[in-house]
């Protein structure tokens, strides 16, 4: 078994999808987290100067795409066929896209405000509900059916941050999607470190 270790901020952000893949497939790894005031000391560490980066027996994989692909083969979670990896692979992008329209760096709170309620009206309330249909398609609970997959580990981390993100919001008009990250959090496993996770700084 290679050695894992991934590194990003001590937040859930973009490198929890891989700290959860890991308490999915009950794989160890070194869960390194470095304070913002490291980070500036410890960027130029990084293959491209970002985080997460995933070190399996010391070689870099940057990027929280293509680490999590990297894990989903690793540990039998990319789907069964190239048609089912491809809609996961799909899932990932347009997930991750839409979460990424979050305005991070708008400094002007009314401005702010008003990009949040274009995010989520424009950009992430649609995709959830096109996920509500994809998992009707596939009978659910899952992207694919029953069997676990990283875009549903991906989709469900992304849920978590825009339930974090805006308080305000619901998904309990979309039940399938509500059914499948209920699941998802009930699984033994990800239950476990849910629980025993770090708190966010």
């Amino acid at each position: 078994m290679p050695t894992y270790k991934l590194c990003y901020f001590n937040t859930k952000g973009l490198g929890e999808m891989a700290r959860l893949v890991f308490a999915e497939a009950g794989v160890e790894y070194t869960d390194e987290r470095i304070e913002q005031a490291d980070w500036p000391a410890r960027k130029s560490e990084m293959p491209f100067g970002k985080m997460p980066v995933l070190y399996v027996d010391g070689q870099p994989i940057a990027h929280s795409r293509a680490l999590i692909r990297y894990l989903g083969r690793c540990f039998n979670l990319m789907g069964s066929s190239d048609m089912e990896a491809a809609i996961i692979d799909m899932w990932i992008e347009v997930v991750i896209e839409a979460a990424m329209q979050y305005p991070f760096a708008e400094k002007d709170e009314a401005k702010k405000a008003e990009l949040l309620e274009a995010t989520w009206n424009d950009h992430l309330l649609p995709v959830f509900t096109k996920l509500n249909d994809q998992i009707c398609k596939s009978g659910g609970p899952y992207l694919l059916g029953e069997k676990l997959s990283v875009g549903d580990v991906v989709v469900c981390a992304i849920i978590e941050l825009s339930m974090q993100w805006f308080p305000g919001k619901t998904l309990d008009s979309l039940q399938l999607v509500t059914k499948m990250n209920d699941s998802f959090k009930q699984r033994p496993n990800i239950a476990a470190w849910i629980k025993k996770r770090p708190e966010e700084k």
